[in-house]
């Protein structure tokens, strides 16, 4: 594919998916602006969820002793350590997307139709989830949907990001002072200047991993 063949949005688009890469160390010195950091929040805002529940939540790690404690839980990875932000993406556990449920409730008001339309369209997956045993793995993968939007965004702002699932879960809610019983830790990410040069990208050739049937 020649990128000249493109539309002129979706060259700045690849651009920036080829340039940002995991960023292992980020400059200490440097905050984000507060206008970077609510940026980002919107991005994460934006981004589409299963059902429009918009069931991921946020918070974003500015204050030193709360980035301390997160980078503790990763294990001290340097990522964590050296990030002036550390955005924490979180799901509530199973039993907040049962039809019935509070959230459910609440989330289903801002439809037409409201609780009786959505429950016609929701239920049926949300079965299909429960008896599969998914729920928590599907709510998690809405905040993955929302990290990648977030990284591409920063690179846009010239920043720089790195992903962490390595940590541990119960350690990085207890920082925040979210029960394990209601919450999940679903990934958190680094944001910053890097400190360190910027890295090539290792990746397969389009046709070693993808075929058009």
């Amino acid at each position: 594919m020649s990128a000249g063949e493109l539309p002129e949005a979706a060259r700045v688009f690849l651009g920036l998916m080829e340039a940002r890469y995991a960023c292992k160390l980020f400059d200490r010195e440097r905050a984000l602006e507060p206008r970077l950091v609510d940026y980002l929040i919107e991005c994460v805002r934006l981004s589409p969820s299963s059902f429009g529940l918009e069931h991921t939540r946020l918070i974003a790690a500015v204050d030193p002793r709360l980035r301390s404690q997160l980078a503790r839980a990763s294990g001290g990875q340097e990522m964590a350590a050296t990030a002036p932000l550390i955005l924490v993406f979180l799901a509530p556990r199973a039993e907040a997307y049962d039809p019935d449920s509070d959230f459910i409730r609440g989330r289903s008001a801002r439809f037409p139709g409201e609780l009786a339309v959505f429950r016609a369209d929701y239920e049926g997956y949300y079965e299909f989830l429960r008896r599969e045993g998914r729920l928590e793995g599907w709510a998690r993968a809405q905040a993955y949907i929302a990290v990648a939007n977030a990284m591409t965004a920063a690179t846009a702002a010239g920043l720089d990001s790195c992903a962490i699932e390595g940590f541990d879960e119960g350690q990085a809610l207890a920082a925040l002072g979210l029960s394990q019983a209601s919450w999940m830790a679903c990934l958190m990410a680094a944001f910053g200047y890097r400190a360190e040069p910027r890295r090539e990208h290792i990746r397969l050739a389009a046709g070693e991993m993808s075929e058009i049937r």
